[in-house]
């Protein structure tokens, strides 16, 4: 999580990963912006990013989740039984962009299994 009025990126240099905050133009509207974070683990990580996302108003992480997904990447969208505000997860879910939705007690399981490797469903 971002603090309040920072945008964080997840970026590699030489051989560490880091994490930067910065205060960026707000991106529709928002400071910090899921589609910020997800967007830099993509470029970050390409095709071994994971991206999740849960409950939440609006359409933030869609962009992130589709840079995700052009990467390779695998995406998990939080189901709407389980959501509070199902905004966010159904924005993607309607984008095309997400490999599974699920309930968030099963979220977990499921990052462990594609760490695994036994990802043999994987979409």
């Amino acid at each position: 999580m971002a603090p309040g009025d920072h945008h964080m990126l997840v970026e590699k240099r030489a051989s560490r990963e880091i994490i930067r905050l910065d205060q960026s133009p707000r991106v529709k509207g928002l400071r910090s912006a899921a589609d910020v974070t997800t967007s830099s683990v993509a470029e970050a990580y390409g095709a071994g990013s994971i991206g999740v996302i849960l409950t939440g108003m609006g359409s933030d992480g869609t962009d992130g989740f589709k840079a995700i997904k052009e990467q390779g990447g695998i995406t998990i969208a939080q189901d709407k039984a389980t959501s509070v505000i199902y905004g966010m997860p159904r924005a993607a879910v309607k984008s095309g962009c997400v490999d599974k939705v699920l309930p968030l007690d099963e979220i977990p399981e499921e990052i462990v299994r594609i760490l695994t490797g036994r990802d043999h469903d994987r979409v």
